[in-house]
């Protein structure tokens, strides 16, 4: 979960979700349309997708037990080599250097010098004088970057590495922007009696392996529909990484499909399905 998503995002979800999710065997109850439920508002959903996966061959091929081996680890359906050695480290305590972006940038800034992350591990299996407790040097690499060694104004009076760091007192105050996207959509709500239309191809590109409102993108969609009226009911500010959208939300009436991929969800089943922020906001 903390892979691109802030803690204060994950601290509100995590309670509720390993109560729902203690072990990997309490996913066999559950199928992804669930799981993508309890994941909604934490974005990245691939992530959710590799996880439903990853369970799967867990409890099948391993018996419900994580392995401790990196091997094993790596082939699991989105585990990278940082992943596998943080797996490997924190959860087991066995010999592993998960690089992130807080050990990394300590180590280069105190060489001045920019390494790949096998030459970081290097650096610390050398460093690394206590050969029991991987999980504490680990975190405290890690926590000691963020709060000491930060990105763009570390505090550098304050740091044990000061008399022999190469970069003690360096001014790293300019911010590299991502380029910014903007975009204007319209998004439709389209009823009939108590039911809501969803389509099942969506056009935008963000949260594929869900249910999506028809926007302004799915021009098939649009040229397969009459209504007699289109009624703005609300409008937003929306971003989704470096995109920010301007969304305008339409109530269609008296509207009639001929296109096939829709699904129609009744009212009083919307909370039980799995819906990404962005389309309970326009719902809600």
């Amino acid at each position: 979960m903390l892979q691109q998503t802030t803690v204060k995002t994950v601290e509100n979800k995590i309670k509720k979700y390993l109560k729902k999710y203690p072990n990997f065997k309490s996913y066999k109850v559950s199928n992804l349309e669930d799981l993508l439920s309890s994941w909604s508002g934490l974005g990245y959903y691939n992530r959710a997708v590799n996880l439903f996966k990853s369970v799967n061959i867990i409890n099948q091929t391993y018996k419900g037990k994580l392995p401790n081996d990196k091997y094993k680890l790596l082939e699991l359906p989105g585990v990278g080599n940082y992943t596998a050695n943080a797996v490997l480290a924190l959860g087991f305590n066995e010999k592993a250097y998960p690089i992130d972006v807080n050990i990394r940038r300590l180590i280069t800034r105190i060489i001045d010098f920019k390494l790949t992350d096998e030459e970081l591990e290097t650096i610390l299996d050398i460093s690394f004088k206590n050969n029991k407790n991987f999980r504490n040097f680990s975190e405290s690499m890690m926590d000691y970057s963020s709060s000491i060694c930060k990105k763009s104004a570390p505090l550098c009076p304050k740091c044990i590495f000061k008399n022999f760091c190469r970069s003690a007192n360096k001014k790293f105050d300019k911010n590299v922007t991502k380029k910014i996207k903007n975009q204007r959509l319209e998004f439709y709500i389209i009823k009939k009696n108590n039911l809501l239309c969803f389509i099942k191809d969506p056009n935008f590109q963000f949260y594929k392996k869900f249910l999506h409102l028809p926007s302004s993108l799915d021009k098939k969609f649009i040229s397969h529909t009459k209504y007699d009226e289109k009624e703005k009911v609300r409008s937003f500010n929306y971003s989704i990484t470096n995109h920010k959208f301007k969304i305008n939300v339409f109530i269609l009436k008296n509207s009639y499909i001929k296109y096939k991929n829709i699904q129609w969800i009744k009212n009083n089943k919307l909370e039980k399905i799995a819906l990404p922020t962005l389309f309970k906001k326009i719902l809600y």
